[in-house]
């Protein structure tokens, strides 16, 4: 529904093309890696998080995607197809979904020799 609407409003091309290529030739790691990081661990979460249709539809909103610049006169349009389409998936007024989360974690290694423990290195 989101490509639809991005589709529709002229807002599909906000991501830089070749983007995807890039990021796959260089990977967070090696970038990380030449400036001088090293990888201490990843760690992954889920966390279930509930939803009502006005607060998703807020939500679209705050991204790059569908900002309020983009859905400008079409706001009101996008939310009635928002809860046409996930209506009739709603519990109790809500939807639910379970949302991972990962991260890399990375260090500057501590400097060895001299002049990391504020000695003299003239000689």
């Amino acid at each position: 529904m989101l490509s639809k609407w991005r589709d529709a409003l002229g807002a599909s091309g906000r991501v830089p093309a070749g983007w995807e290529q890039s990021r796959h030739r260089t990977p967070d790691g090696d970038v990380l890696s030449r400036a001088g990081f090293a990888a201490a661990g990843r760690h992954e979460f889920s966390v279930e998080h509930h939803w009502t249709i006005r607060e998703l539809a807020g939500h679209i909103r705050s991204t790059s995607f569908l900002p309020p610049a983009v859905l400008a006169d079409h706001a009101a349009e996008f939310d009635a197809d928002l809860a046409a389409e996930l209506g009739h998936h709603t519990v109790g007024d809500r939807l639910t979904e379970t949302v991972s989360f990962a991260y890399e974690l990375a260090r500057k290694p501590a400097a060895s020799g001299p002049a990391a423990h504020g000695g003299d290195q003239s000689a």
